[in-house]
C-alpha cells in the first residue's frame, strides 16, 4: 500500500492511467516517425526521374566531364586547400548525375 499525504500525488490507479497514456503517446510518435522515414526512402524511380530533366546520354556525357573536373580540382586541392570546396561541389554534382543516370536507366529498362 502506498502512503501519501493528503492532497499530494495521485492514486495508484491514476499512476497506471498516466503510464498507459505515455505508452500510447510514445507508440504513436514511433509509428509516425517510421512512416515518415519509410515514405522518404521508398520513393519510386519515376518520382526521382521527375527531378532529372536530361536524357540518359546527356547524363553519361556529364558524368565523364564531372569526373575530369573532379580529378583536376583534386590535384589543385592537394596544392592549395582553397580548392577543397570545388572538390566537394564536383563530388556532389557527380553523385546527383549518377543517381539520375541510374534512375533513368531503370525506367528505360522497365518500359521496354
Amino acid at each position: 500500500m502506498i502512503k501519501r499525504r493528503a492532497g499530494v500525488g495521485g492514486s495508484v490507479e491514476g499512476d497506471t492511467q498516466m503510464a498507459k497514456i505515455r505508452s500510447l503517446y510514445r507508440t504513436g510518435i514511433f509509428a509516425a516517425l517510421t512512416l515518415a522515414i519509410g515514405g522518404i526512402t521508398l520513393s519510386s524511380p519515376a518520382q526521382a526521374a521527375e527531378t532529372c530533366t536530361g536524357t540518359l546520354a546527356q547524363y553519361g556525357t556529364t558524368i565523364k566531364q564531372l569526373e575530369t573536373f573532379s580529378a583536376k580540382a583534386q590535384t589543385l586541392a592537394d596544392q592549395n586547400p582553397l580548392y577543397i570546396a570545388d572538390v566537394e561541389y564536383y563530388a556532389s554534382a557527380l553523385a546527383q548525375a549518377q543517381r539520375c543516370a541510374k534512375n533513368l536507366g531503370n525506367i528505360a529498362t522497365v518500359s521496354r
